[in-house]
């Protein structure tokens, strides 16, 4: 099926229901961070920064899927809090490297035990369909990037 023929109301149907998913998603990690004293962001960048190690902010930001402007903020809360800190980089003294502090490696580590049962419910619940959704949103995700919306708004004028 070409590209001019796919339903469009598939589409627009498939886009609500990603948008849809996305606060539902975070309400249930939202509950399971709660008795941490964790937001979803805050514990989604402890348990990055704990799988990356050091990494600059523009690297954090990329494993975070984060908006411009706000990883500075959140680093800054957390950093507050005693659970990041800051370094130059010994191989760039320009760079500054993001890293956990001891409590905030503990914390990460808790987040993490926290996320599991979700995980292991959506492991058992949805099984092989995980891997091939990944993968199938990975491919949009990539094509959007690559300019697939704005070449296709432009054969639409």
């Amino acid at each position: 099926m070409s590209p001019s023929s796919t339903p469009v109301p598939s589409a627009a149907a498939f886009a609500h229901e990603l948008k849809a998913l996305v606060p539902e998603l975070n309400a249930a990690l939202a509950e399971a961070f709660r008795p941490l004293g964790l937001t979803c962001v805050q514990a989604d960048a402890l348990m990055a920064l704990r799988r990356s190690g050091p990494v600059t902010l523009k690297e954090l930001s990329r494993l975070l899927v984060a908006e411009s402007g706000h990883p500075s903020r959140l680093i800054g809360r957390l950093e507050s809090a005693g659970l990041v800190r800051r370094e130059r980089s010994p191989a760039d003294g320009r760079a500054v490297l993001l890293s956990l502090t001891p409590e905030g490696e503990a914390l990460a580590v808790d987040a993490e035990r926290a996320r599991e049962p979700l995980v292991r419910r959506f492991a058992s619940r949805y099984g092989d369909e995980l891997d091939a959704v990944t993968a199938f949103l990975r491919r949009v995700r990539r094509d959007l990037a690559d300019g697939l919306a704005l070449a296709e708004a432009e054969e639409s004028t």
